[in-house]
């Protein structure tokens, strides 16, 4: 026999297996969580996850998205270092990538970004092969690169957005 507290939590509606429109956002830095809420505050998606390498940091992202769900329309927050949570998504929006450190070229800069979408793509295009992708990255030239790490759509990012505006 259930106790009172667990009756009270209890779902009253059975949850959707799989969710009609989850957005994935990969890096928890400030262009991840700017993302992360808007996406909230627009009502979005069903279902947001979150994948970052930096744990601490990920919790605690994804604790105080958690804590104020009760004002957003999307439910399900789900966070993890594993690819895994990401499965089945929409839209992944890719804004993890290397910090450019003093005296670095933006060459060596973008060969580290590289490096590290030939981690990041393939497991994604993994979980959620149906998914479009949104790389937001500095420097813009590591788009052709990650061009070629999938054959899935990916769309430009915030300075390629911005120059199409200009023109």
């Amino acid at each position: 026999m259930s106790t009172v507290k667990e009756q009270l939590i209890e779902n009253l509606i059975e949850e959707d297996e799989v969710s009609q429109s989850k957005i994935t956002i990969v890096g928890t830095g400030a262009v991840g969580m700017a993302c992360a809420i808007c996406i909230l505050l627009k009502d979005l998606a069903d279902e947001l996850a979150l994948v970052d390498v930096a744990v601490d940091k990920l919790k605690g992202e994804a604790m105080d998205l958690q804590h104020g769900s009760l004002f957003f329309n999307t439910s399900k927050i789900v966070s993890g270092k594993d690819y895994s949570v990401s499965a089945n998504s929409k839209l992944v929006i890719v804004t993890a990538g290397a910090r450019q450190q003093e005296g670095e070229s933006r060459l060596a800069l973008t060969q580290r970004n590289v490096n590290i979408m030939k981690s990041i793509i393939p497991t994604i295009v993994q979980h959620s092969p149906d998914c479009k992708m949104l790389i937001v990255s500095n420097p813009g030239l590591i788009w052709n690169k990650r061009r070629n790490l999938s054959q899935y759509p990916l769309c430009l990012g915030a300075k390629w957005g911005l120059r199409y505006c200009e023109s």
